[in-house]
């Protein structure tokens, strides 16, 4: 495809406001982004929902004080979007052609649309073995996984207790622990609701776990004596589950806004809590769309959304229950 062929403008969901869902507009003649240098301009096929997306959609956190300041401050709206998978149609750069299958995490938004300028070095081509929806739905999710589990540094034979097994980035994070179970000889015990259980069950062997935990049940947490607790909810369901954890254990929290918290309910146990951000790289892209090309991690797909009815995605995403991932069908 020449820059002949691609059009000035698209479809794109915009916010002029932070709010409720029904701040989104979606809406046609949106300006396609121009290229500056080593960018490429990709004509996105799929856009995966994060929580980041609605917490910045309701002013909340890093997403949205960037959007204040580079957007809100100078009168201009502004796009979410995170996570996309789609096809170049142009580029200022050498490592990618027209034509190429990519996906990326980009925080600077711009994925509610039909096209977004993305620097080539958060880019990664999408396997043969990849369909773009999967890839669509991977880049934030799987690049925290993958990340936040090496970071964790769990070592041979520690018990690790983790909550939220079942969200988009928890369905991805339990079987590379998983993996762990076998090579490293660590024990892992789930905190879930039976529901969530019984899906997890398709997707990992739930007979190589230590435990499980219902949380829906008001009975207190059991003593376990972990030596790590993986937190991927935060907030009072954070501080509920450090109960298992040892004294002087290691706390990591997703996402990172519950440090403080934790570390206060912590305290008199000497409890280590850091919290991790992901960080947005090409290579990570790569490495996590090859595993799933190797068949080495399964991604779910709860539901696919046409951009148009991204209001109705949202609402679904902020009721918190979904089994593996939201994704945006753009083009």
């Amino acid at each position: 495809m020449s820059n002949k062929q691609i059009p000035t403008t698209q479809h794109a969901v915009l916010i002029r406001e932070f709010g409720e869902p029904e701040v989104m507009m979606y809406q046609d003649d949106v300006a396609i982004p121009e290229l500056t240098d080593d960018q490429v301009l990709v004509k996105i096929a799929y856009a995966g929902i994060n929580p980041v997306d609605y917490k910045t959609r309701q002013g909340k956190g890093w997403g949205a004080a960037n959007i204040q300041k580079d957007k809100f401050d100078h009168n201009q709206s502004a796009i979410l979007g995170f996570d996309m998978s789609g096809t170049v149609v142009d580029s200022k750069g050498t490592k990618f052609a027209v034509g190429d299958k990519v996906a990326a995490l980009t925080f600077n938004g711009g994925c509610y649309a039909e096209y977004v300028a993305v620097d080539a070095k958060i880019l990664a081509a999408v396997p043969e073995a990849v369909i773009l929806e999967q890839a669509g739905a991977l880049p934030c999710i799987g690049q925290t996984a993958l990340q936040f589990v090496e970071f964790t540094d769990i070592k041979e034979g520690e018990h690790v207790v983790m909550n939220a097994p079942a969200g988009g980035v928890g369905h991805l994070l339990i079987q590379l622990l998983m993996e762990k179970v076998v090579k490293n000889h660590i024990k892992v015990t789930l905190i879930c609701s039976a529901e969530k259980y019984e899906k997890l069950d398709g997707l990992i062997d739930t007979s190589q776990l230590a435990g499980w935990i219902d949380y829906t049940k008001n009975d207190p947490f059991p003593e376990l004596q972990a030596d790590i607790l993986l937190d991927l909810v935060g907030d009072e369901a954070g501080v509920r589950a450090l109960d298992v954890v040892k004294e002087s254990g290691r706390v990591y929290v997703l996402p990172t806004i519950w440090v403080d918290k934790l570390k206060e309910a912590g305290s008199q146990k000497n409890l280590s809590v850091e919290g991790y951000a992901a960080r947005r790289n090409g290579e990570d892209m790569a490495r996590v769309l090859q595993l799933v090309a190797d068949g080495q991690l399964t991604l779910r797909l709860q539901q696919t959304y046409p951009l148009s009815e991204v209001i109705a995605a949202h609402h679904e995403l902020q009721k918190g229950d979904a089994f593996g991932k939201l994704v945006l069908k753009v083009s």
